[in-house]
C-alpha cells in the first residue's frame, strides 16, 4: 500500500521533469541551429571515414587507411566526438563537430606516420567558392602556393619544401592528375573540381602511400577527397559576384538512397566567367561533378566518379624585375607588363586576341572495393582522362627563311603563288596538344588482430600529341581563323600542311608493390615496412623534317620505404618515415623545338636523366582537449634534380626540362591550432624553416664557346624561401562567421647563381559571412562575403621563369660567361572582393 501511494505522488513529478527536460532539450536545439545554419549541403551529410584508418576530425583522406586496413589504428585510441563525422549522426550533431574543428578546419588531427596537413570542409566552405584548390592550402606550412588570378580560374602556382610542382604529385579521389605527362597537375587541378564539392584536401610533402600512382613525388602529393553523396534528396544552390565582373554560379541535387539499391549521387554544374584583372581579354568556365556510390555486403562497394571542364582563357604577359619596378615607380618599360588591346602588324605576339588558350578535359575513375571474407578484401581502381588543349600565338616570319625542324621548307606565306624571299608576313599558330592518361591500380589487402598489409600492380598508359600548324590571318587586323580551320593552315610547295612542331610522346608504366604493418602494445606502436618497384618506357616521335626523328628512353626504379610510430599516451605522438622516390621525365619536356626562321634548337630536354630522392622525416603530434600540435623534421638528397624551365618557342610559351646536379633540403614544419576559446575563436599558426643547397656547379658555355661550370655549389636553390608562416583567426558569434589569414614568404631567388630575387611578401584573405533563418525550402540561406590582398600591396608574388645566372659572372676555370637570361615573374593580384548567396533545400 505504502508503494502504491508513493507511485501515485511520483507520477506528476515525473511528467513534469519530462516535460521540463523537453523544453531544454528543443531550446538547446534552437540555439546551436541558430549557431549553424547556412552550412553546404555537404556539411549536412558528412562522409563517414574510413573503415581501415582513424577518424581525423573531417573526412578520411582518399589515401588515409588504403591497404593499411587496419583495425589497427582504431583501436589503438578510439576518435572523440568532436573529432568524430559519421553518415549516420544527425545534420545538428555534425554542425555541432565542425563548430569544433582545430583552427576552423584549418587544420585537423592527423594519425598516419607521415607528416600531413590538411584543410576540411569547415575551412573550405568559408573561403570564395571561385577558390581553386591551390589557394585553399595556401597556409599550410610545407607549401609556398602563389594565385596569379584572383578569380581563381587560372590557377595557382605551388612549390613544396624546396621541390617545385612537378615534383608533387596530385590525386582526386585516388585518380592521379598529370602524373607524368604533359606538365604538373598544378596547371589542371582548378578544372577538376568545384571547391563546392571538396570534403577534405590533404598534402603529405615528401610522402605517399606505397599505392598511389604517383612517380613524380618527390615533394609528396596533395589528395583532394570529394564529398559522398547525401543519404536524401537535396541540393544546394549559389551565385556569387564581385570584382573583375568576377562571376559563378552553382547548383547541386543529391538523388538521396534510391529505394533499397543502396545507391546515391549527386551531379552539380557551374559557370564562371571573369575579365581579366591586368590587361585585356576574359576567362570563361564551365564544369560538371558527378558521383555516384553503391555499397553492397559488408565494407564492400562501388564509387563512380566522372568530371567535364570547358575553358577559355587569354594569357597573361609576365614581367622582368627591371619593367616591373619601372611600371611600379612610373618610369618608362622596355616591355610593357600586359599584353596589348591593339594589333601590331610588326609585333603581332603582342596582341592580346592572338594569346587566346582553350582546355576541353574529361575524367573518370571507378574504385571498386570487395571485402571477400573478414581477413582479405580487394580494391580496383581503373582511372582515364583527356585533356584537349590549344595555345594561339602569332609570329612575323620572312618568306624564303621559313624552316620545319632544321630543314628549310619552300613556303608561300601569303597565297599569291610565288615566294619573294625575304617579305614579311604575319602569320597565326595554334598549339594544339591531346593528353590521354588510363590506368589501373589492384590490391590484396589482410586485415588480422596485429599485422596488415597489401600486395598489388600498377599499370599505366599516356599519350601525349602536339601539333602546332601555321595559319594565315588578316596583316591589319589581325584577325585569325578558327583553330581547327585546315583551309586556313599554311601549306608548302608540295601540299603538306606546315607545321612548327609535330610530336608524339607517350609511356607505359608497370608496378608492383608490397607493403605489410605490424601492431605492438595494443596498437599503440606500429612498424610499416614496404617497396614498390616501376619500370617505365618513354618513346618520342618528332614527324618535321630534319627533326630529331625517334627517342627511347628505359628505367627501372625500387623505391623502398619504412615508417614507425608510437602513441605513448591518448595524446601524444611520435612517428619516424623515410622513403625513396623516382621521377623520370615527362614527354612533353624532351621535345625538340627548332626557330622557324632559323632552324635552330630553340628549346631541348633531351638527355635528361631520371631524378631519384631519399627523404627522412620524424615527428610530433599533440592533440589535447584545447591545444592541437603537429611538428615535423625532414631531410631530403635529391640527385639528378629535374628542373621545368617556362620558356618561349617561336612566340608561344612552352616549357623545357633540365637536370640541376643534386640538392640537399633540410627543414622543421610547425602547425598549432586550438578548439574554441570562449566558445568562439579558434586560432591556427603555422612555421617552415627551410634550409636548402645546391650539391653541384652547372655547366654552362663561356662566351668563347669554351665549356665552363657556374659556381653554384652551396647556392639556395631557386623558389626556395628560407621562412614562411601563417597566422589565421575563425571566429564565430551565433549565425556570424568569420575566418582571416595573414601570409609571410620570404625572398626567393630566381637564378642558379643566386645574382637575382624575388623580395619577400604578405598575401591576406578575408572571409565575412551570416546565416539566415529558414526560409521555406531554403535551409540555409546564408551570405558572404571574401576579400583578397586587403592592403593592395603591389608587389611580385611567384618566379615564373628562372635563369642560370642573371649577371654576367666568371666560370670555375676563368672563363667570361655571359648572363643567361632575366628572369620573370607572376605580380601579385590585385584587391579583390566577391559576395555570395548560397542555400541548401
Amino acid at each position: 500500500m505504502s508503494r502504491q501511494k508513493i507511485c501515485t505522488v511520483a507520477g506528476p513529478s515525473n511528467a513534469l521533469l519530462r516535460s521540463i527536460r523537453r523544453k531544454r532539450h528543443l531550446m538547446a536545439a534552437t540555439v546551436l541551429g541558430a549557431f549553424v545554419l547556412g552550412e553546404s549541403a555537404s556539411a549536412q551529410t558528412v562522409s563517414s571515414p574510413s573503415t581501415t584508418g582513424r577518424s581525423n576530425g573531417a573526412v578520411a583522406p582518399v589515401n588515409a587507411g588504403k591497404g593499411k586496413a587496419g583495425p589497427a589504428r582504431k583501436q589503438a585510441r578510439p576518435a572523440r566526438s568532436a573529432d568524430r563525422e559519421s553518415s549516420e549522426s544527425e545534420s545538428l550533431d555534425i554542425r555541432g563537430s565542425r563548430r569544433n574543428a582545430p583552427g576552423g578546419g584549418m587544420m585537423r588531427v592527423e594519425h598516419d606516420a607521415r607528416a600531413t596537413q590538411s584543410v576540411t570542409s569547415t575551412y573550405i566552405g568559408m573561403q570564395s567558392p571561385t577558390s581553386a584548390p591551390l589557394d585553399l592550402i595556401a597556409n599550410l606550412p610545407s607549401v609556398n602556393v602563389s594565385s596569379s588570378d584572383p578569380s581563381g580560374i587560372d590557377g595557382s602556382s605551388i612549390t613544396s619544401r624546396g621541390l617545385n610542382d612537378v615534383d608533387i604529385g596530385f590525386l582526386l579521389n585516388g585518380m592521379p592528375i598529370a602524373n607524368g605527362s604533359s606538365t604538373s597537375g598544378a596547371s589542371f587541378i582548378q578544372n577538376y573540381i568545384d571547391s563546392q564539392n571538396i570534403s577534405v584536401e590533404s598534402m603529405t610533402p615528401g610522402s605517399i602511400s606505397v599505392e598511389d600512382p604517383l612517380t613524380s613525388a618527390a615533394a609528396g602529393s596533395l589528395s583532394i577527397t570529394t564529398r559522398k553523396p547525401s543519404d536524401k534528396f537535396g541540393g544546394t544552390i549559389s551565385g556569387s559576384y564581385g570584382s573583375f565582373n568576377t562571376s559563378k554560379e552553382f547548383i547541386r541535387l543529391d538523388t538521396g538512397l534510391l529505394g533499397n539499391s543502396g545507391i546515391k549521387s549527386y551531379v552539380s554544374f557551374s559557370h564562371t566567367r571573369a575579365d581579366a584583372w591586368r590587361g585585356s581579354g576574359n576567362s570563361d568556365r564551365k564544369h560538371m561533378d558527378f558521383r555516384a556510390q553503391k555499397t553492397f555486403g559488408q565494407n564492400s562497394s562501388v564509387d563512380l566518379y566522372v568530371g567535364y571542364n570547358h575553358y577559355d582563357s587569354y594569357m597573361s604577359r609576365f614581367p622582368t624585375m627591371a619593367n616591373f619596378l619601372n611600371d611600379k615607380h612610373g618610369r618608362p618599360v622596355t616591355t610593357p607588363l600586359n599584353y596589348t588591346d591593339t594589333f601590331n602588324p610588326t609585333s603581332p605576339s603582342t596582341y592580346y586576341a592572338e594569346r587566346a588558350t582553350n582546355k576541353d578535359q574529361f575524367y573518370a575513375s571507378l574504385p571498386i572495393k570487395l571485402a571477400l571474407n573478414h581477413i582479405f578484401s580487394v580494391s580496383v581502381v581503373p582511372y582515364y582522362q583527356r585533356a584537349a588543349i590549344t595555345l594561339d600565338s602569332a609570329s612575323r616570319m620572312r618568306e624564303g627563311y621559313t624552316y620545319a625542324g632544321s630543314t628549310l621548307q619552300q613556303i608561300d606565306l601569303n597565297g599569291d603563288g610565288t615566294i619573294k624571299k625575304g617579305a614579311y608576313y604575319d602569320a597565326a599558330s595554334a598549339a594544339q596538344s591531346l593528353n590521354q592518361q588510363g590506368g589501373v591500380v589492384a590490391a590484396l589487402h589482410w586485415n588480422l588482430k596485429d599485422n596488415s598489409g597489401q600486395v598489388g600492380y600498377w599499370h599505366e598508359e599516356n599519350s601525349y600529341s602536339l601539333l602546332t600548324p601555321m595559319m594565315r590571318m588578316n596583316q591589319t587586323t589581325g584577325a585569325r581563323p578558327s583553330d581547327t580551320d585546315k583551309s586556313a593552315y599554311i601549306r608548302n610547295t608540295s601540299g603538306n600542311i606546315y607545321y612548327s612542331t609535330n610530336y608524339l610522346g607517350s609511356y607505359s608504366l608497370n608496378s608492383g608493390f608490397l607493403e605489410d604493418t605490424q601492431y605492438f602494445l595494443n596498437h599503440k606502436m606500429s612498424l610499416r615496412a614496404g617497396i614498390k618497384v616501376t619500370a617505365m618506357t618513354l618513346r618520342g616521335q618528332d614527324y618535321l623534317p630534319g627533326g630529331a626523328g625517334k627517342t627511347s628512353q628505359s628505367f627501372v626504379s625500387p623505391t623502398p620505404r619504412v615508417a614507425w610510430s608510437y602513441d605513448f599516451d591518448k595524446h601524444n605522438q611520435v612517428y619516424i618515415n623515410a622513403e625513396g622516390d623516382f621521377r623520370a621525365p615527362s614527354p612533353v619536356g624532351l621535345i625538340t623545338r627548332y626557330s622557324t626562321a632559323t632552324g635552330k634548337i630553340n628549346t631541348s630536354g633531351a638527355g635528361a636523366k631520371p631524378q631519384y630522392s631519399i627523404k627522412e622525416e620524424i615527428g610530433y603530434r599533440y592533440s589535447g582537449n584545447l591545444l592541437v600540435a603537429d611538428i615535423s623534421a625532414f631531410n631530403f638528397n635529391v640527385s639528378n634534380r629535374l628542373l621545368t624551365l617556362n620558356t618561349y618557342s617561336n612566340d608561344v610559351q612552352v616549357s623545357q626540362t633540365m637536370n640541376a646536379g643534386g640538392e640537399t633540403i633540410r627543414g622543421v614544419d610547425v602547425m598549432l591550432s586550438t578548439r574554441p576559446l570562449l566558445h568562439r575563436f579558434r586560432p591556427y599558426v603555422s612555421f617552415e624553416y627551410l634550409h636548402a643547397t645546391m650539391d653541384n656547379n652547372l655547366p654552362t658555355t663561356s662566351i668563347s664557346g669554351v665549356v665552363d661550370y657556374l659556381r653554384t655549389k652551396g647556392k639556395r636553390p631557386v623558389m626556395t624561401p628560407k621562412y614562411m608562416g601563417s597566422v589565421g583567426l575563425t571566429y564565430n558569434e551565433g549565425p556570424f562567421f568569420m575566418n582571416a589569414s595573414l601570409r609571410f614568404t620570404a625572398k626567393q631567388y630566381s637564378s642558379f647563381m643566386n645574382d637575382q630575387a624575388m623580395p619577400y611578401y604578405f598575401s591576406n584573405t578575408i572571409a565575412l559571412g551570416y546565416h539566415f533563418p529558414k526560409v521555406w525550402i531554403a535551409q540555409s540561406p546564408t551570405f558572404r562575403l571574401n576579400f583578397s590582398n586587403v592592403t593592395g600591396q603591389n608587389k611580385l608574388g611567384s618566379v615564373y621563369s628562372f635563369a642560370n645566372n642573371a649577371k654576367p659572372t666568371v666560370g670555375v676555370y676563368g672563363h667570361t660567361i655571359a648572363a643567361s637570361s632575366s628572369p620573370t615573374y607572376a605580380p601579385l593580384p590585385s584587391f579583390s572582393m566577391i559576395g555570395t548567396v548560397s542555400t541548401s533545400f
